[in-house]
Formats: C-alpha cells, structure tokens, sequence
C-alpha cells in the first residue's frame, strides 16, 4: 500500500482479526508510531513531530478530519472511536497490516466531563473512565504482544494532565481519572520492561484552547503551552533518546501545579 492511505473505522464480528506473532515480519525498520485522538490540538502536533523525526504514522479520531492529517504526514488515517475496544483493535490490526511493525503509541484523548461533584452523572464518571483508564489498558493489550513480536523496544505515552498532579475542583473528572492513569503507568512500566516503555506527559493549559485571564494568572510563564512544545516532549519519550525513562509522569505546565511531586 501507498504511504497516506486512509481507512474508515470497519468492523468485524465485535473484534478485530486476531494476528499471529509470526506473521508480523517487517523488511523496513523505520519505526511505527500510533496516534490518538490525532485530528487536531495536541494529537495532530504530536502526528508530524514524529513524522519529522522518521515515523512512519498510524491515526485514528472519531472525525473525517483526521483523513487531512492522514495525508499532511503521508500516514495511515483510521476513523474509529478510542473508548470502542473494536475500533482500538482494529487500529492496530490495520497499522501491522499497512506497516508490519508497531514502535510507539502515543494515547491522545479528549477532554472529560466538568462540575460539581454531586452533579455528576454515573455516564459522566463511565466516560471518564473509558476516556483515560480503559482506552490506555485496551490498546496496550493489543500493542504490546505486537511490539514484542516484531523486536521493537516499544514506547507508550499517554497524554494525562496537570489535574493529576494535585487536586483540580474545576476538573473533578480529570483529577480523579488521570490520577489513576499515573498509578497505572508506573505499573505497567514495572510489568513491560524492558520490551516496553510506559510514560504520561502532564500538560496544564495549552493553546489549541482558549484559557480565561483568571487561569493565565495562576501560570508562572504567563502562557499557555504550545501545542509543539507537548508534541516536543513526546517525541523525546517515543525514541532511544530516552531510554532509562520509564514509569514517569512528566509535568509540562509553565509551573503551574504547586505539588512536589
């Protein structure tokens, strides 16, 4: 197949195709990289950093704009729903299939449900979990035995948030949810390695929206981040450039969060 081939989101039966380690061969060894969420914002940043850097591009976002960015980065562009564990399986079916290998993940998300507390629905804590929790465990069951299978030392990074670094009341799903993310990576660091590594990069506020003067003054930089600036991060997590870095949550939030840790 051509480089910049799009796919619909297809399904079969309730779940992709199951692959045998031994059909995975690849005769290219340029790596492989996965996008999320890719159709714009941090997704599509993180899409043609790591096509400059050499990856070839797998993308998937629920919207048919994601076909525009299929074709910027000369990728794979996949319609289909991260919180669908068929779309997700089919995602990386489809990625050996075009590419015959798998290096990086990068899970990109949307955003998650706001309010108060006692306002929010069971529907609202179900999607936040199936949003941040149950789409990073769903693809990592796909990706890794396909990392492992073609040799790759494989990368997983997942986009979290700043709200998981210390409590948010403005983003109660947000803090809860990605604070489970960050407990979830350092264990599945632990587990993987040394096949596969596993990171989550924490933005606070970031450009692709808009933040309100009230926000902007709790940010020591006086800024948003750039969505490159995420995308930057990410691709140093995605290559060899870092590889004793496993199990770690990074914060990028212009020093935002007060937390130690």
């Amino acid at each position: 197949m051509a480089w910049g081939h799009t796919q619909s989101g297809l399904r079969s039966g309730g779940r992709a195709s199951p692959y045998l380690a031994s059909t995975i061969q690849s005769m290219n060894t340029q790596p492989v990289a996965i996008v999320t969420a890719a159709s714009q914002g941090i997704g599509a940043a993180c899409a043609r950093r790591l096509s400059r850097d050499g990856f070839r591009i797998a993308l998937m976002s629920r919207s048919e704009s994601i076909h525009d960015v299929a074709r910027e980065v000369d990728g794979l562009g996949i319609q289909g729903d991260l919180t669908d564990p068929i779309d997700i399986n089919h995602l990386v079916g489809k990625t050996l299939e075009h590419y015959g290998r798998l290096d990086s993940v990068v899970v990109n998300t949307g955003h998650l449900p706001k309010g108060p507390l006692l306002e929010l629905s069971d529907e609202n804590w179900q999607d936040g979990m199936n949003m941040v929790l149950m789409s990073v465990a769903r693809i990592a069951r796909a990706a890794v035995p396909a990392m492992r299978a073609c040799g790759a030392k494989g990368t997983i990074t997942c986009i979290s948030g700043a709200a998981s670094r210390e409590v948010m009341d403005e983003f109660p799903v947000s803090t809860v949810m990605r604070s489970g993310l960050t407990a979830f990576v350092r264990m599945a660091a632990r587990q993987w390695a040394p096949d596969v590594r596993v990171n989550s990069v924490l933005p606070g506020f970031v450009d692709s929206y808009e933040v309100s003067p009230e926000f902007m003054e709790t940010i020591p930089t006086g800024r948003s981040a750039t969505t490159d600036e995420i995308a930057s991060l990410v691709s140093f997590l995605s290559t060899s450039e870092s590889s004793y870095v496993t199990g770690e949550s990074i914060c990028i939030d212009g020093g935002m969060t007060k937390a130690i840790r």
